[in-house]
């Protein structure tokens, strides 16, 4: 019998993957927002580093200036306290930058996703079996392979830019101590820029294999698609198109049972329910139609259509759609105050006959 991951030659269909989408299952490339993450700050840094410098210089005059006047635990922590918070308050811009560079490289991503399934417990990942098949797996090649090719390309951009500027590297003795530091940190700015553009391509290789690898995953059998197809069929567009067409019958029905009922009892506004008798043919009146508010509406609206009699009588349409479902004669109980509105109907209905 073939493997079951060989059965799996159908793409994923859209209701599987929102599915796994739900429990966690997205393509996401950490390598990409961390290389977001780095090219921001690259290019945010050299308009920060001058108010990070004057906050290390007043850090250091105030550590001068004012040392702490004993050792006490809350003299020391007001002291250091008073030396980090301009360092801090220039490295705050710095920080803002990089959660909100994480932040909209992951959304961006795999969307707004808040699932636990990760860290439910697995305990086939304690299997010893497992964890030497993981070793040996495609997904742990390619990491290897990642993070192996990422080192050699960053130490060749650090190598190849010091080698540019080696000559200079070399005369930063003989100039002062300000030229070097503005020297070395251009150096700097120009290698971390040019490690983020080349991790930002390693990360789009990435992006890639991760799309791959999780329609590798999502793959599905022919039975697997069936079965979804199937299930497809309670699908919740199907179910409102059924629910439509349910209601649409349901006022047909109830329409033609107001047409063949002799008359409507009503609250007058929040009840409605329609009688018909047949002496030849029931031993009581039979309730063929009863609603309550909008459905109450509609058979009001049939009935005067139809030139149905209405009655309100608020106690007896209480009575009659509590008492009685759809299809059951009227309770013996009610059979008086029944019998006395179908007598008005049949009597003002032979007055109008005999004016006509």
């Amino acid at each position: 019998m073939p493997d079951d991951a060989q059965e799996r030659t159908e793409e994923a269909t859209p209701r599987k993957r929102e599915r796994a989408r739900r429990k966690g299952t997205v393509v996401r490339s950490t390598d990409l927002n961390h290389a977001l993450v780095m090219l921001a700050l690259a290019l945010l840094l050299p308009s920060v580093v001058g108010g990070l410098g004057r906050a290390f210089a007043l850090a250091i005059r105030a550590g001068v200036a004012s040392p702490p006047s004993d050792a006490s635990f809350a003299s020391l922590a007001g002291f250091w306290w008073s030396l980090l918070l301009p360092c801090l308050a220039a490295l705050a811009p710095l920080l803002a930058v990089a959660m909100a560079v994480g932040l909209v490289g992951n959304l961006a991503q795999v969307g707004f996703v808040v699932s636990a399934e990760p860290l439910t417990p697995n305990l086939a990942k304690l299997n010893p079996l497992e964890g030497v098949k993981r070793l040996a797996s495609r997904d742990a090649l390619f990491e290897a392979a990642k993070a192996t090719v990422k080192t050699g390309v960053f130490a060749y951009v650090a190598y190849t830019a010091i080698r540019a500027n080696w000559d200079q590297i070399l005369g930063l003795s003989l100039t002062s101590s300000h030229a070097a530091i503005v020297a070395v940190g251009q150096l700097a700015h120009s290698i971390v820029l040019k490690v983020s553009v080349a991790w930002l391509a390693v990360a789009a290789i990435d992006y890639l294999y991760q799309r791959k690898k999780v329609d590798r995953l999502l793959r599905m059998s022919k039975e697997e698609l069936k079965q979804e197809f199937r299930e497809s069929e309670q699908a919740p567009e199907l179910k409102a198109a059924m629910d439509r067409r349910r209601r649409k019958l349901s006022k047909m029905r109830t329409r033609d049972a107001v047409r063949n009922s002799d008359v409507v009892v009503t609250n007058p506004t929040h009840y409605a329910v329609a009688l018909q008798y047949d002496k030849d043919k029931m031993h009581a009146p039979m309730v063929v139609a009863k609603g309550k508010d909008l459905l109450a509406l509609r058979i009001r609206e049939f009935a005067r259509e139809m030139d149905v009699p209405i009655v309100p009588n608020p106690p007896l349409a209480r009575q009659l759609y509590s008492a009685c479902e759809v299809g059951d004669f009227i309770p013996r109980e009610l059979f008086q105050a029944v019998a006395e509105v179908l007598a008005y109907v049949y009597k003002t209905l032979q007055r109008v006959r005999a004016r006509r």
